[in-house]
């Protein structure tokens, strides 16, 4: 038969063109791939032909060609299999063939959402992985788990929490230690350095067999992120930007002008004798004073409505002379809704990969480059400027609009600077000795500096001079990985495997300094000040690791799948007895689909069908490099006791660290052993599809700061005493419900975990957290989850004082510490039956109950993206569901402080709207709210009760995004490839559990709301991607 041409277009359900394809004719010989425009030209060989058209991460394509010498192919999305291949670590596999625990998410799904790091767009998309974005800041870290939060710690930093996973960026592992804490860092997110735009791929490693091969650093879960490579063809150019909006959410409710006198005047006159009230200040009393006559919410004076923009380039082709390349340049701004407040990235990366010695190695050079400009001084906890619940001023202070920029200026003056620059090279190299076998070599180098500058005008230091703060810290990671891998099928027998060598080397170094009470404002570094008003420091620290690896793979028939891997780490963080550490795993799999009789079966509507089971021991590594050893500290000035002597006869002193100094080198490695069983399921070749999996993950030998007798001479130590189990559910389910001109595309994850601690050190005895409140509101309890709330349980409100128990022997009312309870304050029960609540007992305090758990159990995010002819409409939501929040910002709102002059503090500063509240005013009163009592300490109003304890359940429509494609006859006679023009809202609609949050989300990872962080905008966004 004569050959016949035919000539096509492939492309996606975007109509996006899909290069590189495998067009193949059906029984024929005749096959090609698709160019970079996602054309092809076919030589059939057949009568009435048909052709196949397959590529990763969709489903195969048959079309009955006829006579037709032209034809358009579109392909679906395979919502299970994002890619035919995953990345497992050091291996890629057949994901069909996969019997490991493992998540995916295309580059397609984050695209031009905007965000500084892509950790923040991965909150909901995968199962398993549990994302709070906790701060609005630009730039902001958000925590990360895979599986459930092990760490346990006694003291209370909202910023180490959450044991974050181990991320690996084109098989290079990134540098996880976090030597320094924001306040005296940059703040700086190091995932941040990475362009979302830039990423192909992202595959989270959730149980033990896949994470097991990562050993000490698995334990919290691995994450795989594969940047994007270059396609062979002509040179291609890719332009995508946006540009847009952020904007403020709604603000705190607060009285305002003539009403907030009105509320405040009522407070003071039912509390306060005669005396008291002819000595207020005259801001209450005197409503004709313009300067006590204001209107004005402070909070609108600190907020601002932010611009963000974001331009990528990319430019990628190749084939002459075997060498692909792909470089991309990137530069992302955004303002920050608070003033002096904002994010700045430029990003740079280059892929190239080429073939030598008759294409038997591969060289694969990658070089990436960032630099970030982070403004978050006036935003945070540690702003001049508190966003908090009692910090702002009045709406009486009527200030004129000069003084009002006098302060806003002030304000708007202060630097906090922060700059991080990454610079990453990688070498890739590959030998294949044979089809089988192939020696690999991955060389990393990554150096990090960033540095901090920080000055406080002297208005902002209460006119006690200005203040200066430098910080600059250097980093490099040194690795190279060695190793085998192979692959070998005979007959129905399929072998596969890898062993190799990694080695690593880490070092850091910071140095500070910092200047108070100085000469001017205009000084913003330490420079002018007096010598005994300058403090400086420097540190260096280093670390290096040793790891042995192996993986063998075994299945028969494409049916039966048997896998086992192990490593050894060697870290020179512990002593000598214990630097080595073994991590084994093993997973089987049966392909029930591939079974003759579900094969034979013309009624079987299963694509796939597949159960797999695992088991394995991965592990954690200490954050501090010299444990054991004795550690000293080296100082200046005068003797200040314990840990405190600093010099001798002006000999700079070198003392122990009698804090927790002390050598330990029997110190042992920390161990997650974790099981899982899985199964995957598609219906209809992927119409319909399921993912499932249950998982029991016990962490042991947890490091933990205890308390040492006197006698030692050291106040802390660190055992491996803590045991922690998370055991849950993970689930995705993914349909095509509709197809053909209009389609409807559906995803949901859904992840249930439960939380336990199973071991704690000295017997198991309970422990209460120290350092989060004065009220010490957490507790550490066997039975209990991490971070379990401790609080008193609120009964109600005396509506008077009848309805006060009293102490049948004493004849005393109810009471504690300061004195007996009163109508209209907080019935808090007393557990001990006493009559007397122990409110100042920072320890295991007989009238409290741990109660209520911070861990969401359930997480997740919903996918529905729509498509009609050139228009695409994708909704995404995420939610949070059965988790317990601590609602300080409202406790706080009503704890008036007895430090100083409580009265002029009432009012002189913003307070709530009481008539949309219960409140208690005067005896009889049925109230849900105590009192607001001027004088009273604020024990009476502490957060520590269930009062505050709140659902803390919410769903949120996270994304809108609607684009529109320019049909490609069009785009051709200007040149241009694809034009897609797209808007996105960021941040759209809230439902929550409760209506005393203003944000359900905003929460830290302790489980409270305290109002004083970073509010999560809204964002709106027009863009352009352009393909040329």
């Amino acid at each position: 038969m004569a050959q016949t041409v035919l000539k096509g277009t492939v492309v996606d359900k975007d109509n996006l063109a899909v290069p590189g394809a495998t067009v193949k004719e059906k029984g024929g010989t005749a096959t090609t791939s698709t160019n970079a425009q996602g054309e092809f030209s076919l030589k059939t060989t057949t009568s009435n032909p048909v052709i196949l058209v397959t590529f990763v991460g969709f489903l195969p394509a048959e079309i009955e060609v006829g006579s037709k010498t032209t034809i358009k192919v579109s392909l679906k999305d395979n919502p299970q299999q994002l890619s035919e291949v995953v990345l497992i670590g050091y291996q890629k596999i057949a994901r069909k063939k996969s019997t490991a625990a493992v998540s995916s998410l295309s580059a397609k799904e984050i695209a031009n959402l905007p965000a500084a790091s892509f950790d923040q767009l991965l909150q909901g998309r995968l199962s398993g992985v549990n994302v709070q974005n906790f701060s609005g800041q630009p730039g902001a870290t958000p925590t990360v788990s895979v599986r459930g939060n092990s760490l346990v710690s006694r003291g209370y930093n909202e910023y180490n929490v959450v044991n974050s996973p181990l991320y690996v960026v084109d098989n290079v592992p990134q540098p996880t230690e976090d030597y320094v804490g924001p306040g005296t860092g940059t703040g700086a997110n190091f995932l941040a350095g990475i362009n979302p735009n830039d990423i192909e791929t992202i595959d989270v490693l959730k149980d033990a067999s896949a994470a097991a091969i990562y050993g000490s650093r698995a334990a919290n879960g691995v994450i795989l992120i594969t940047t994007k490579k270059g396609i062979s063809g002509d040179p291609k150019v890719t332009l995508n930007t946006y540009y847009g909006i952020t904007q403020r959410p709604q603000l705190r409710d607060v009285t305002l002008g003539a009403e907030e006198r009105r509320q405040k005047m009522a407070i003071l006159q039912s509390q306060l004798n005669y005396d008291q009230l002819r000595q207020l200040p005259y801001m209450l009393t005197d409503s004709l004073n313009e300067a006590y006559n204001g209107n004005t919410d402070w909070q609108d004076l600190f907020y601002q409505t932010g611009k963000i923009s974001n331009v990528d380039l990319g430019l990628s082709g190749g084939g002459a002379g075997n060498m692909v390349y792909r470089f991309s340049g990137g530069y992302y701004n955004e303002e920050g809704i608070i003033k002096a407040t904002g994010f700045k990235r430029y990003s740079g990366r280059l892929n190239l990969t080429s073939h030598a010695m008759n294409n038997k190695l591969m060289i694969n050079p990658i070089i990436a480059y960032s630099r970030s400009d982070k403004a978050r001084g006036n935003g945070d906890n540690a702003s001049p400027i508190s966003l908090g619940a009692g910090s702002m001023p009045s709406s009486l202070f009527n200030l004129s609009d000069d003084k009002k920029d006098y302060y806003l200026g002030a304000y708007n003056a202060n630097l906090d600077k922060n700059i991080s620059n990454q610079l990453t090279f990688n070498l890739n190299l590959a030998y294949e000795f044979n089809k089988h076998l192939t020696l690999n070599s991955q060389s990393s180098f990554l150096q990090t500096n960033a540095r901090r500058d920080l000055s406080r005008s002297s208005l902002l230091q209460n006119g006690q001079g200005n203040y200066a703060y430098s910080y600059a810290d250097a980093g490099m990671q040194a690795s190279t990985s060695t190793f085998f891998t192979y692959n070998n099928t005979i007959g129905k027998h399929t072998i596969s495997g890898v062993a190799g060598q990694d080695i690593l080397y880490n070092q850091f170094q910071t140095t500070i300094a910092s200047g108070y009470n100085g000469p001017s404002d205009n000084i913003q570094t330490v420079r002018g000040f007096q010598q005994s008003k300058i403090g400086a420091s420097s540190d260096y620290q280093a670390y290096g690791l040793l790891s042995y690896y192996g993986r063998a793979s075994y299945d028969f028939d494409s049916r039966y799948m048997v896998s086992a891997s192990a490593r050894t780490d060697g870290s020179s963080r512990f002593g000598k007895n214990h630097k080595w550490g073994f991590f084994p795993s093993a997973s089987v799999g049966w392909l029930i689909s591939e079974e003759a009789f579900m094969k034979d079966n013309e009624n079987n509507p299963f694509t796939l069908l597949k159960l797999r089971a695992s088991i394995g021991t991965s592990g954690s590594l200490p954050q501090s490099n010299y444990l054991q050893y004795n550690l000293y500290n080296v100082n200046n000035g005068g003797f200040e006791g314990n840990g405190g002597a600093t010099s001798y006869n002006g000999v700079t002193a070198i003392t122990p660290n009698f804090y927790d100094g002390a050598a330990q080198s029997s110190l042992s490695w920390e161990r997650s052993k974790q099981w899982n069983i899985g199964t995957d399921i598609e219906i209809k070749n992927g119409k319909y599809a399921v993912s499932l999996d249950v998982y029991n993950k016990e962490s042991s030998l947890q490091l933990f700061s205890v308390d040492l007798p006197v006698t030692t001479g050291y106040d802390l130590a660190l055992t491996n005493a803590i045991g922690v189990r998370n055991s849950g559910v993970d689930l995705t389910i993914s349909a095509n419900p509709l197809e053909g001109t209009f389609r409807w595309y559906s995803r949901l994850n859904l992840t249930y975990n439960k939380n336990r601690i199973m071991n704690l050190p000295n017997g198991n005895r309970d422990l209460v957290m120290s350092g989060d409140r004065f009220d010490k509101s957490h507790i550490l309890s066997v039975g209990s989850p991490i971070n379990a709330f401790y609080l008193y349980q609120t009964l109600g409100v005396f509506p008077n004082i009848e309805s006060i128990p009293v102490n049948p022997y004493t004849g005393e009312r109810y009471r504690n510490s300061n004195g007996t309870y009163n109508a209209g304050d907080f019935y808090l029960a007393d557990l001990d039956g006493d009559y007397f609540i122990d409110i100042f007992n920072d320890g295991i305090n007989p009238d409290k109950v741990p109660i209520g758990d911070p861990n969401p159990k359930f997480t997740g995010g919903w996918t529905n993206d729509f498509n009609y002819k050139n228009f695409s409409l994708s909704i995404f939501s995420t939610f949070t569901f059965d988790r317990d929040v601590l609602n300080l910002f409202e406790s706080d709102r009503f704890s008036n402080t007895t430090d100083g002059d409580p009265i002029n503090r009432f009012a002189y500063y913003s307070m709530p709207d009481f008539s949309k509240l219960n409140i208690w005013r005067m005896p009889g009163d049925n109230a849900q709210y105590a009192k607001y009592d001027i004088g009273t300490y604020r024990y009476y109003y502490t957060g520590a009760q269930t009062f505050f304890l709140e659902k803390g359940g919410y769903f949120r429509i996270k994304s809108v995004k609607l684009s529109y494609d320019l049909k490609p006859t069009f785009l051709r006679k200007i040149g241009i490839n694809r034009l897609r023009v797209y808007g996105i809202m960021d941040n759209v609609k809230m439902f929550q559990q409760s209506s005393r949050l203003p944000d359900a989300e905003a929460v830290n990872p302790y489980g409270e709301y305290n109002g004083a962080g970073y509010p999560i905008p809204k964002k709106i966004t027009l863009g352009l991607d352009i393909q040329l």
